[in-house]
């Protein structure tokens, strides 16, 4: 499935990508998954940082949060 979207692109960069591929649409749609990819990686790279700053060590703050009452569907010690 696909999306028909029209979207404003410099001359100079529409020119650059026809002359890489004649399929414009696949230039774009890979430039995209690109980009989302590298969002998500840093978005997960900053996740990580959170977890350096606490003072235990992050195994032990799953389990306490699974330990509580109100958490309790996400117990996997069963």
């Amino acid at each position: 499935m696909s999306v028909k979207t029209s979207i404003n692109i410099p001359d100079g960069i529409f020119d650059e990508a026809k002359k890489l591929s004649e399929n414009f649409s696949s230039v774009v749609a890979d430039a995209l998954k690109e980009y989302i990819r590298k969002k998500k990686v840093e978005k997960a790279a900053a996740s990580f940082a959170k977890w350096g700053k606490r003072d235990k060590k992050s195994t032990k703050i799953v389990n306490d949060m699974r330990k509580e009452e109100s958490r309790s569907y996400a117990n996997r010690s069963r």
